[in-house]
């Protein structure tokens, strides 16, 4: 049994790659695993056909909220979650709009089609881009907004909030609508441009590119 965290999943999946950057964060080595929706590798297997997959000293956990939190809680290091009940609660609400709004806008609408449309074999669908692109920029605005006010999502100290949408801005940026969108939002820039610099950022950014 490996006593290293080992995350099974696809190398651009923007929540695989939020898990890598939590065990970097805390400064704990990982194994990563490639493997498909749906496929079983070494017996790990995700119940819903998604990734990642976490095991670690013999537990497997699914679904990447809970992933996070399982590591930021059981590895040593800095914690990744405020203790103030109102900070969590921004951590949580980034979290969750990362997952259920920006997901959908930037990475399925812009860069879905954008970059992987291409890889696939089939253009883009123009339609959508156009679609997508109005609602990225009013979503890229909200976010601006709020780190004009303060120096992380969740406040003054990094979160899993932010581990969460940094793989999504990453993205982003490598498409035209991306790279403009962003470049009116000159706060939201140097987030992620402190965001790419760090250490956990530059370890874990995926080899592969779309």
């Amino acid at each position: 049994m490996s006593d290293r965290p080992q995350i099974f999943g696809i190398p651009t999946s923007t929540f695989c790659w939020t898990t890598r950057l939590v065990c970097a964060e805390k400064g704990q080595p990982h194994d990563f695993f490639e493997m498909i929706p749906g496929g079983v590798l070494d017996g790990v297997r995700h119940p819903f056909a998604r990734v990642p997959v976490l095991r670690y000293h013999g537990v497997t956990v699914y679904e990447s909220m809970a992933i996070a939190r399982f590591l930021d809680r059981e590895l040593p290091g800095a914690a990744l979650q405020p203790a103030d009940s109102f900070a969590l609660a921004r951590m949580d609400q980034w979290i969750s709009a990362t997952s259920d709004y920006l997901y959908d806008t930037l990475i399925v609408g812009i860069v879905g089609e954008r970059l992987v449309a291409p890889l696939d074999g089939r253009e883009p669908d123009e339609t959508i881009v156009a679609e997508q692109t109005e609602v990225m920029r009013e979503q890229l605005g909200v976010i601006d907004e709020i780190l004009c006010g303060s120096r992380y999502l969740a406040g003054d100290t990094l979160t899993l909030a932010d581990l969460f949408l940094a793989p999504l801005i990453h993205w982003t940026d490598k498409t035209p609508e991306g790279g403009e969108a962003l470049d009116l939002y000159p706060t939201l820039r140097r987030w992620f441009h402190g965001m790419a610099e760090r250490d956990s950022f530059k370890a874990t950014i995926p080899l592969v590119h779309i």
